[in-house]
């Protein structure tokens, strides 16, 4: 089987993580901006958004993966000043299709600040008719998963170019009625391979992508194979599978 890990920062590991990737038939990767600590300036998103369009999906190509670039200003990473200079840096990106989506943005504490400047990203992805993808956080993600729909239906958004990511049993569910797409990670604190298994046996394979979050904090490069092997072990069928680590996201984002 060929998968695609819907939702990473593969920028932040090595080498071997990609050979093993590779090797264990991850074709594609979605790789979200996102940086470590929060920028004091623009130009610190404005390069990275450069390196990882430049120099990371070189290096993936070399492992013979395919990058899908999402750019995007993430709630931890809204710089002290400039936020406007980035938002032109992401039209211009946008523009010229050096990436595909706007990702990853949301809420991390549902702030003022964080709500403006998504409303503002929202806007512009809009503008674009591109697909987007949203970040829940680990604390009060019930609360702020409510902000984050209001603010997502205020701009009339299609919830079929909607991702919300790191969702719950139970806010996978909800995601499903809307309409929307469920991102499901499987690490250390968030969702198992079991969880996984519960939420295609109970509201279906549809819309559904699995991913690793793959970053510096604990996580598996193999999160979706891995999460494959189980599925299938678990009596799912090949169709369903392939859905939810491959097909889906395949579809959703354009991936080419």
């Amino acid at each position: 089987m060929s998968f695609i890990d819907s939702h990473t920062h593969i920028y932040l590991r090595g080498a071997q993580d990609l050979e093993a990737m590779s090797a264990a038939g991850v074709e594609g990767v979605v790789i979200c901006s996102y940086f470590p600590v929060k920028p004091t300036g623009p130009t610190t998103l404005i390069d990275l958004h450069r390196w990882l369009a430049e120099g990371e999906s070189e290096r993936l190509k070399n492992y013979g993966i395919t990058a899908f670039l999402a750019v995007g200003i993430h709630p931890r990473c809204i710089p002290s000043t400039g936020v406007n200079q980035v938002l032109e840096h992401l039209a211009s990106f946008f523009e010229s299709g050096r990436a595909m989506a706007l990702g990853e943005v949301g809420l991390e504490t549902a702030s003022e600040e964080e709500a403006k400047v998504l409303v503002k990203q929202i806007e512009l992805a809009k503008s674009y008719d591109l697909p987007m993808i949203f970040h829940t956080p680990r604390q009060n993600k019930s609360q702020v998963f409510d902000r984050l729909l209001k603010l997502i239906g205020s701009q009339k958004v299609e919830w079929s170019k909607v991702i919300i990511d790191h969702l719950t049993l139970e806010l996978a569910a909800r995601t499903k009625t809307l309409g929307a797409n469920i991102g499901i990670t499987v690490q250390p604190g968030k969702m198992a391979e079991k969880d996984v298994i519960s939420v295609v046996n109970n509201i279906g394979a549809e819309d559904i992508m699995v991913n690793s979050d793959l970053s510096n904090q604990p996580s598996d490069p193999l999160t979706v194979p891995k999460v494959a092997r189980a599925l299938c072990e678990a009596g799912l069928s090949k169709g369903d599978v392939e859905k939810v680590t491959y097909l889906n996201a395949k579809m959703v984002l354009n991936f080419r």
